[in-house]
């Protein structure tokens, strides 16, 4: 049902032109969409909508305290959703977080790991095994249409996802992140030089990279051409196709705001300084921010993910008013999850880095509507993660729950229960490192035993303070439960690629 039947707040329409209003001053949510449906009784089939969003940190959204966020519609979907606060993904980046998140399982801690073609050389980077059980495919076994909308690099392209891309009755790639939509050669080199400040950065395998992501996303001006607009204006186009079907699985995945990043400059202006008119900072090293970045160039690299951010925001409102006008929010249960965050010259680092699991990398939000509106506007410290997204969605559709799912399924915390599974913390980990949180600790590792390091996070909440040689007993306890968690030792691959300022841009 539309807003305008419901009588209570904005049309799609309005939200879009509020978005689209010079230097986006008025943008606001549409309330149209974002008011609860009627009450669906647990019998009745639901429909799914999964939103995965890349390099979402949760700090950077109103609804989790990102004081100064313009994120109305992430936000607006929190007042009607259940607000989980203590997200850590098992398994991170990109590719070893999809994998969590589609299968059910953890993907963490890597064993048995070897380098696939197309994939980052690092463990945890391999595709979903053939044939194996997902999210996407259990759904549709029990008669649900599915779809997957990605721009995501791997997803779309890596010949080792072919049989994954078979397996929704739609899969739709985005071209942009990857690929060429336009030549090269479209933009000069000295629209690529504009976007990268002097020093390590400006290497001809990065400017040419920077110059076909322009040439492929709009150039930064044209904002109907970036990624993230393309991605939500695909899946919303599916949309009138799903409500034809008994039930729908629709999977809406964009990259953005991951790097580069080429906001128009309207939405840059949002965040301050607009009389700004030194080197935009469309890409980082993943590397002490120090190396290359003045106080200036970070400050606009800050304003640079928060414009990014506010620009998915803005088009992923575009999709939630289309679901509200054909009147799917009544039968549609809705997930938002990230994968992992980044880095932004915190801990003197930009980018990724497995030796580097602080919240600015792995806290990351998780939202939850029932379409009857059970737990609407409640928050939740459990220790969710990315593998629960595939049982809970599949416990909320009204299917049996797969064998081969082993995370946790979070629908009781709706009505006011807790999962089965007790988890009193979080573990998981990237490439060869692995971390630990609970209430009062957190804790990481290089898996080869060297870089440990624990942070009181009680008297030093921004972690700055490695407190490991102090707390013997703590260390002990947190090397146990890598080790519960990773059943033995978890594998350190001598081989794998150590992330730095040369590493592959997608990862």
């Amino acid at each position: 049902m539309g807003a305008s039947a419901r009588g209570d707040g904005l049309t799609r329409r309005d939200l879009i032109g509020a978005a689209g209003a010079a230097g986006l001053a008025g943008l606001t949510a549409g309330s149209g969409w974002a008011s609860l449906g009627s009450a669906l009784a647990a019998s009745e089939r639901r429909n799914v909508i999964l939103i995965v969003i890349d390099s979402l940190r949760a700090d950077h959204l109103r609804c989790y305290g990102g004081r100064g966020m313009r994120t109305p519609n992430i936000d607006a979907l929190a007042r009607g959703s259940a607000r989980f606060t203590s997200v850590f993904p098992e398994a991170m980046p990109t590719m070893p977080a999809r994998r969590s998140i589609l299968s059910g399982r953890r993907a963490y801690p890597f064993r048995g790991w070897r380098p696939w073609d197309g994939m980052a050389g690092r463990a945890g980077w391999q595709p979903l095994r053939p044939g194996a059980p997902t999210l996407v495919s259990e759904l549709r076994q029990a008669g649900w249409w599915t779809a997957y909308v990605t721009d995501n690099p791997f997803l779309g392209y890596t010949r080792s996802l072919e049989s994954f891309r078979r397996s929704p009755n739609r899969f739709v790639r985005v071209p942009g992140q990857r690929g060429e939509r336009r030549p090269l050669e479209s933009v000069p080199v000295s629209a690529a030089l504009r976007r990268l400040p002097p020093g390590p950065l400006r290497n001809e395998q990065r400017i040419a990279s920077i110059r076909q992501y322009l040439a492929n996303n709009g150039r930064g001006r044209d904002e109907l051409e970036q990624g993230a607009s393309r991605v939500f204006r695909a899946a919303s186009k599916l949309l009138p196709t799903a409500r034809r079907q008994r039930g729908f699985l629709m999977v809406v995945d964009s990259f953005d705001p991951h790097e580069p990043w080429t906001p128009p400059r309207r939405y840059l202006d949002m965040y301050g300084d607009p009389g700004y008119r030194g080197y935009e900072i469309a890409d980082v090293g993943y590397t002490n921010a120090s190396n290359y970045l003045s106080r200036r160039h970070l400050a606009r690299l800050r304003t640079t993910y928060k414009a990014s951010v506010t620009l998915v925001d803005r088009w992923l409102g575009y999709f939630l008013g289309r679901v509200w006008d054909l009147g799917l929010d009544d039968s549609t249960a809705i997930m938002l999850v990230s994968d992992h965050g980044v880095l932004l010259g915190e801990h003197d680092w930009t980018g990724k880095g497995p030796n580097l699991l602080h919240p600015e990398l792995i806290h990351v939000p998780m939202l939850l509507r029932e379409p009857g509106g059970a737990g609407a506007g409640t928050t939740s410290d459990w220790f969710a993660s990315t593998h629960d997204v595939a049982p809970t969605l599949a416990s909320l559709a009204g299917i049996r729950r797969p064998p081969s799912f082993d995370g946790a399924d979070l629908s009781p915390i709706l009505s006011g229960g807790v999962p089965a599974e007790d988890r009193p913390y979080a573990v998981g980990g990237y490439g060869n490192s692995s971390f630990v949180r609970d209430g009062r600790w957190g804790y990481m590792v290089q898996n080869d035993g060297r870089r440990e390091k624990l942070y009181d996070l009680v008297r030093d909440p921004g972690e700055r303070g490695n407190v490991a040689a102090e707390r013997p007993k703590v260390v002990r306890e947190m090397r146990r439960r890598v080790r519960a968690a990773a059943g033995g030792k978890p594998p350190y691959y001598s081989d794998a690629v150590i992330e730095g300022p040369r590493r592959k841009r997608f990862e």
